[in-house]
């Protein structure tokens, strides 16, 4: 009876080797699967491969069919034993399959990040040098300004005027018999303010000096108190004068745009009346606050008021003398100002001969708003003797322009506008800025020079004729319609 087992062997066989396939078919691919993720990495897929070919070399036999399941299951279970211990490490694995991505990602982050670092670093560096700049600019400013270089260093070599010859009184005989305020004065407005004398925003290009020997006799001049350090930086002070503790300068408002040391100016326009004996110069101050008793101060030491005229009259000078016979008195400097509480004064009792401006003065607007036309916009009271025509004005920025100044000091534009005078007041004061632009010296001579002698008119009667009632009539009318904008006598003097 011992062999009835025998039959169950081979059923138990055939239903493990049944079993068995199953197994075996579903381990490799779980092998293959585990070796092909983490074979590559952790280095026991080439054990792998070995378990494998051994396999499918021996498929043929049973035997070894119930081993390869146990072999494949501790293969299994060795790989899930390494699988969990390696179980911290799959999350690399995955990174490193995925390393390309998370390199461009890093590498982009790295990028954006130089490239604001860099950013920042050229707005740093950018605004340092910018600052830099600015500062070497102020100190280039400071220094060009205030250095011992800054003061007055427009020299003139000779104060002689070109433009004179004998007999001439201002430039030509016809003007000796005209009274003072008949003849047509080339002004400078500004007169004391030029690049060559180191201002910023000048009003003309040269010299006070350069303008009076070119052929102009008539100055602008401004006068103010300088700063306490610029004073001591800019102005000479000289106790000679009176001026020791004086802050006087020609400068317009502010030392810090430019100034003229006072004695300096006035020196060299005494030295100008020394040296030109037939030229009547007239000068109009415009005293800013707190200057006016340190400008009369510099007057009076500086020689000037020795050639200063004088009037016998009240508030209203009626007849002005002629050129002729201020050269003959030596009086030839007729001295106008205002400003620092200046009031008006009868004509004989003004202090130091300065007569108020606005008691004789008539002028046009001084913004330019009305440089095409002839009217009287600013006056002083009725009868006065002087209408002064400015004519100038400033660019956008509400500073003196060079090329403004070179269209409006064009003959032609000054024969347009002195048209406009026509029949009307003539201007006996012509304010420029710019002087050595255009033709302001040959347009004032010609007009000199054509001067109708009995009605102060610029152009003589044509053909000759001289209707005496029409002029009546024109000189009473003209009377009447300009005596309210402070002409009345003045037509004639």
């Amino acid at each position: 009876m011992p062999a009835a087992p025998e039959p169950v062997s081979p059923k138990r066989s055939k239903v493990v080797s049944n079993i068995q396939p199953p197994a075996e078919q579903a381990q490799p691919v779980l092998a293959e699967s585990s070796s092909s993720k983490f074979g590559g990495s952790f280095g026991f897929g080439k054990k792998k491969n070995k378990s494998t070919n051994h396999s499918s070399s021996s498929s043929s036999a049973a035997a070894p069919i119930p081993s390869s399941p146990k072999k494949s299951r501790n293969n299994n279970y060795n790989n899930n034993d390494e699988e969990r211990t390696a179980a911290p490490t799959p999350s690399p694995k995955k990174s490193s399959r995925n390393q390309p991505i998370d390199d461009d990602d890093s590498s982009d982050e790295d990028y954006k990040s130089s490239k604001r670092s860099s950013s920042c670093c050229s707005c740093k560096r950018l605004i340092a040098s910018t600052t830099c700049l600015i500062l070497l600019s102020i100190i280039g400013i400071i220094l060009w300004r205030y250095g011992p270089w800054a003061k007055d260093s427009a020299t003139v070599e000779s104060l002689t005027t070109t433009e004179t010859c004998n007999g001439c009184c201002n430039g030509l005989q016809s003007n000796c018999d005209l009274p003072v305020n008949e003849v047509l004065f080339p002004m400078v407005h500004n007169a004391h303010s030029s690049y060559d004398n180191n201002f910023v925003g000048a009003s003309n290009s040269k010299p006070l000096e350069e303008a009076l020997v070119a052929g102009y006799r008539a100055l602008q001049l401004s006068t103010c108190l300088c700063e306490g350090f610029l004073s001591q930086l800019l102005l000479e002070q000289d106790v000679e004068w009176g001026l020791g503790d004086s802050n006087l300068g020609f400068c317009h408002t502010a030392c810090g745009a430019g100034v003229r040391d006072p004695k300096d100016v006035l020196t060299n326009l005494k030295t100008f009346i020394e040296s030109n004996p037939n030229e009547v110069l007239i000068l109009q101050f415009e005293m800013n606050e707190g200057s006016s008793t340190d400008l009369r101060t510099a007057l009076q030491y500086s020689g000037l008021l020795e050639y200063v005229y004088h009037p016998q009259d009240e508030y209203y000078i009626e007849t002005w003398p002629t050129l002729q016979q201020l050269i003959d008195d030596n009086t030839r400097i007729l001295l106008f100002g205002h400003g620092d509480g200046m009031k008006s004064c009868p004509a004989y009792d003004c202090d130091d001969g300065m007569l108020y401006t606005n008691d004789h003065f008539s002028q046009t607007y001084t913004d330019g708003s009305d440089i095409e036309y002839c009217d009287a916009t600013i006056s002083g009271d009725v009868f006065v003797g002087y209408f002064l025509m400015n004519h100038y004005e400033t660019n956008k920025m509400k500073m003196p322009s060079p090329s403004k100044a070179r269209t409006l000091n064009s003959y032609e534009s000054l024969e347009a506008r002195f048209e406009m005078c026509q029949g009307r007041r003539q201007p006996n004061l012509l304010a420029v800025e710019f002087w050595d632009e255009g033709g302001v010296l040959d347009f004032v001579k010609n007009e000199n020079a054509g001067k109708n002698r009995e009605g102060g008119e610029y152009d003589a009667p044509e053909d000759g004729e001289n209707n005496e009632e029409e002029e009546e009539e024109e000189d009473v009318d003209n009377q009447g319609s300009l005596g309210n904008m402070g002409f009345g006598r003045g037509l004639r003097g």
